[in-house]
């Protein structure tokens, strides 16, 4: 059973397939209905001037059948009939023609084995009329010579003509069907990128598909709405709690110094470093509401990826050291992407001082860089305890942190904040198991110099 199409190519095949095979029979039903009819209407005329020459149930002599057929054949318009009188052996008695073979009685075809002089095709009437006799009366169903292969010719160009303009007319349907659809994937995938500004063209001619991109358009406008007012909600939260938490962090830091806090000192450091958490939780939730917004593609230019994977762990090499892990550089291609490079920069930052953080002693974190063919694979992974696979979509969400981690410091952003700027980048990240440890994949498009 032919199971239902699924793509618009699979739709245009099928349609092909079902218009080629209908053309196909309606053009063999045409050509046999018309030969089907040809012969009924000469069976009919041939029948008819038997019945003429010797009347059913009515007597006639050789003589006498002899001279009938002699006049029948001398009339204008009977000068494409082939009239003959034979014996029931065969033998030829009184007509205008000669057989190569005998027929059988009733009607049947004749063609070019017969060996009649100018008939191609025809058919013929044999009946028995008495007094030893057979009467055969003939008659062309082709007007000319090679008619029929002509007009199967002509039937070939008619009916190939309507398939060439039906298909013409399909691939242009599916052209405007694929275009349409493509136009709104890239919108849809411009979006996801964090472009919200993007919008399915119009064509401007007020049709279906205009009317349908009009809404889907009307749509993205009320959620890219929605979606402002939400990030407004939480910017203007995060910029109206930072202003009284710094100032409540200072506060905590002077009364830190005074001679008179002593007793209670330690309990300030501590209240100060929440105060410094709350304080990059808030900027973190500002930056990531910042790259969502896309604002940031118009510093875009050309980055060496081998080159910023080098230089931040140049940078954080002393870190991993006073730390009593390792930090290492292997495979790195030679791999350009057009991006940011403050913010690429701080997502290998993010991903390595996770590395860092959440690893034992003596564990370390390795980058790699690998160019493949339009595409540029960067690789963070670690040797600690990894993620289990259960709880890797949690910590992709903002303030997502594993249980095991409660006590820790950490805000639950830096993941989804790395995650943020390689989608601003057009790429995806994914986390592996490492055996042992955690694997940061993030796959990101490749641009040339």
């Amino acid at each position: 059973m032919i199971g239902r199409p699924k793509s618009l190519q699979g739709l245009t095949v099928l349609f092909l397939s079902l218009l080629l095979a209908v053309t196909i029979l309606a053009g063999l039903g045409t050509f046999f209905v018309t030969l089907s009819t040809i012969d009924a209407l000469v069976d009919q005329r041939i029948e008819s001037e038997s019945h003429a020459l010797a009347p059913p149930g009515v007597p006639v002599t050789r003589p006498v059948l002899e001279r009938r057929i002699e006049d029948l054949g001398n009339r204008r318009d009977t000068g494409d009939l082939g009239l003959l009188l034979t014996n029931r052996q065969g033998d030829h008695l009184a007509g205008n023609v000669a057989l190569a073979r005998n027929l059988p009685l009733g009607f049947s075809s004749l063609d070019r084995r017969d060996q009649i002089e100018g008939l191609t095709s025809g058919r013929a009437f044999v009946r028995d009329i008495g007094n030893d006799m057979h009467l055969a009366v003939f008659a062309e169903t082709e007007p000319i010579d090679h008619y029929f292969a002509a007009r199967l010719h002509i039937y070939m160009i008619a009916f190939g003509a309507i398939v060439v303009v039906i298909l013409a007319g399909l691939l242009q349907f599916r052209r405007l069907i694929g275009q349409r659809i493509v136009e709104m994937r890239q919108t849809v995938d411009s979006i996801i990128e964090g472009d919200l500004t993007q919008r399915v063209p119009l064509s401007g001619d007020g049709g279906e598909f205009d009317q349908q991109a009009a809404a889907f358009n009307r749509m993205l406008d009320w959620i890219c709405h929605l979606l402002a007012e939400m990030r407004n909600v939480s910017n203007n939260i995060s910029h109206e709690l930072r202003t009284p938490l710094a100032k409540l962090r200072n506060e905590l830091a002077l009364l830190e110094q005074q001679a008179n806090a002593l007793p209670i000192r330690e309990q300030l450091i501590e209240a100060t470093k929440q105060a410094d958490d709350l304080l990059g939780m808030f900027r973190a939730m500002l930056r990531i509401a910042e790259i969502e917004s896309g604002s940031r593609r118009a510093a875009f230019q050309p980055v060496h990826l081998g080159a910023l994977v080098m230089e931040v762990a140049d940078m954080m090499q002393p870190v991993a050291e006073d730390a009593g892990k390792r930090l290492g550089v292997g495979r790195c291609d030679d791999a350009w992407l057009t991006g940011d490079h403050r913010l690429l920069s701080q997502m290998l930052l993010n991903l390595v001082e996770n590395g860092l953080r959440h690893t034992p002693l003596g564990t370390g974190v390795a980058m790699s860089v690998n160019a493949l063919s339009g595409r540029s694979i960067l690789i963070v992974q670690d040797d600690g305890p990894g993620i289990p696979a259960d709880q890797r979509a949690l910590v992709m969400r903002p303030f997502g942190r594993l249980d095991r981690s409660q006590t820790a410091r950490g805000h639950g952003l830096g993941l989804p904040l790395v995650d943020a700027i390689v989608r601003l980048h057009g790429g995806t990240l994914t986390l592996d198991d490492a055996r042992p440890g955690l694997k940061v994949t993030i796959d990101l498009p490749r641009s040339h110099s």
